[in-house]
C-alpha cells in the first residue's frame, strides 16, 4: 500500500514537474529589449517632453519589456505621462464592445446570424435583413449618425452633450440603408454602438456594467471603465489637448465655442458619454492584462481566442476584419492592429502573433495619428534589434 502511495505522489510530482517546464518553455524565448533599444525609443520621444505626450508599452505574453510615459498628461497641473496614465482610447475600445459580444455568443446567447430587429426591433423597418454579423464587420449598410444633421441643430462633437441613443436615433431616422448588408464595407461607430443595445438587451445589464462584470474585473483591469458617465471622478486621467491653429479657432467658433486668438493648445473635454465604437478609458498597465490574455485564455478559453480573430467573407473585397481587430502587415510581419481617435486623443496597438510581441502607443495629444506612426516607429526599433524573432 506504501509503495503504492509512493509511486503516486512520485507521478503527480513528475506531472507538476512537466506542466512547469512546459509552462516555462512557452514563454522561454521571451525576448529582451537591449540597452542601445530602450536609448532610441527615449530618443524617438524626447521632443514630446514638455507638451502633451504618450504612454508606451512593449510586451510579450508575460512579461512587460517595457513601459514608460512621456510629456504631460496635464498643462494646468504639469502632471506627467506614466504607465498607470488613463487614457480615452478611441476606437481601440470596439474590441471590448466585439469581446462582449463574443462571450455572449460562447454561451449561446446569441449569434452572429441573429436579425438585429430580433433584439432592437426599430432595426426592422429596413427591408433587407441586418444581421449581428454585419455590425461586427462594419457592413450594415446603416448610415454613420455624424455625418447625418443633429435634430437639435448642434454639432456632433464632444463639447455637445449627446448618447448612443441620440446617435441611433439620427441613423436609423434614415428611411433607406447606404448599401445592402454585406455588399460593400464602410467604417461606422453606429454599428457599434448598436452592438452595445443588443449587449444590455440580452444580459439585463447596462453595457458599462456587463464589460466591468465580464472583462475588466475578471482581469484585474482596474483603471479600466467605459466612459457613460462623463461626471465620474478617474484618477490618474490624462487630460486630451489640440494644437491651436487659425482653422482650429475659427471651426470651433462656428460649432458656437469662443477661442482666443493664440498659440498653443487647446483642452479637449469629453461631454458626450457615447461608447460602444470609442468610449473606453485605460491604462498601459491595464493594456498589459488585456493583452495577456489572448495568450492565457482565462476569459473565454480558446474559443474566445478563435471568435475574436474570426475573419468572415462577404460580398466585398474587404476580408481583414475580426472582432475589433484588423489583420495586416508592418515590415513584411503578420500583426492584429487597431488605431483609434477622439477629440484630444489618439491610440494604437499592433500585436505581432508570430513572435508573441505586442506594441501599444496612447497619446493625449490629438494630431494626425501621431500615436500610430511613432509606434511604427518603435516597431522598426525593435526589428533593428533583433527583438522580433519569430518564435518556434
Amino acid at each position: 500500500m506504501l509503495s503504492k502511495l509512493a509511486f503516486s505522489s512520485m507521478k503527480c510530482i513528475r506531472i507538476v514537474y512537466l506542466i512547469a517546464a512546459l509552462h516555462q518553455t512557452c514563454y522561454a524565448q521571451s525576448p529582451k529589449l537591449p540597452p542601445q533599444a530602450i536609448q532610441q525609443i527615449d530618443s524617438l520621444f524626447a521632443p514630446y517632453a514638455k507638451v502633451p505626450g504618450f504612454s508606451l508599452g512593449i510586451f510579450t505574453p508575460s512579461k512587460v519589456l517595457f513601459s514608460k510615459g512621456y510629456g504631460l498628461a496635464n498643462l494646468d497641473y504639469n502632471l506627467p505621462n506614466t504607465s498607470a496614465t488613463v487614457f480615452n482610447i478611441a476606437s481601440l475600445s470596439k474590441q471590448f464592445t466585439a469581446a462582449c459580444v463574443a462571450l455572449l455568443i460562447l454561451q449561446d446567447s446569441l449569434s452572429l446570424e441573429d436579425p438585429v430587429a430580433k433584439y432592437l426591433p426599430q432595426v426592422g423597418q429596413y427591408t433587407d435583413t441586418i444581421r449581428i454579423k454585419h455590425l461586427v464587420y462594419m457592413t450594415s449598410g446603416i448610415a454613420e449618425y455624424h455625418r447625418l444633421p443633429r435634430k437639435n441643430g448642434l454639432h456632433w462633437n464632444l463639447y455637445d452633450y449627446f448618447t448612443v441613443d441620440t446617435a441611433i436615433q439620427a441613423s436609423l431616422s434614415q428611411p433607406k440603408l447606404d448599401f445592402v448588408p454585406g455588399m460593400q464595407w464602410a467604417y461606422s461607430n453606429v454599428n457599434y454602438m448598436l452592438l452595445t443595445k443588443i449587449v444590455e438587451k440580452v444580459s439585463g445589464k447596462r453595457f458599462s456594467q456587463f464589460a466591468r462584470e465580464h472583462l475588466f474585473l475578471p482581469l484585474g483591469m482596474k483603471s479600466t471603465h467605459v466612459d457613460d458617465d462623463v461626471t465620474l471622478i478617474v484618477p490618474n486621467r490624462a487630460t486630451g489637448y489640440m494644437p491651436l491653429t487659425p482653422a482650429l479657432i475659427e471651426q470651433t467658433r462656428q460649432a458656437g465655442y469662443y477661442l482666443e486668438d493664440r498659440h498653443g493648445y487647446a483642452q479637449m473635454h469629453r461631454n458626450a458619454p457615447h461608447h460602444g465604437g470609442s468610449g473606453v478609458f485605460t491604462s498601459i498597465n491595464d493594456w498589459f492584462l488585456w493583452n495577456q490574455n489572448f495568450y492565457t485564455h482565462k476569459i473565454g478559453g480558446q474559443a474566445f481566442y478563435d471568435l475574436m480573430h474570426q475573419r468572415l467573407k462577404f460580398n466585398h473585397p474587404k476580408d481583414n476584419d475580426a472582432f475589433g481587430l484588423v489583420f495586416g502587415r508592418f515590415e513584411g510581419e503578420e500583426i492584429i492592429w487597431y488605431s483609434g481617435g477622439d477629440i484630444g486623443f489618439n491610440s494604437y496597438f499592433m500585436r505581432f502573433p508570430q513572435q508573441q510581441v505586442t506594441v501599444v502607443c496612447f497619446s493625449n495629444f490629438d494630431s494626425a495619428g501621431l500615436a500610430e506612426k511613432l509606434a511604427h516607429q518603435v516597431g522598426n526599433i525593435l526589428k533593428k534589434n533583433k527583438v522580433l524573432v519569430k518564435l518556434k
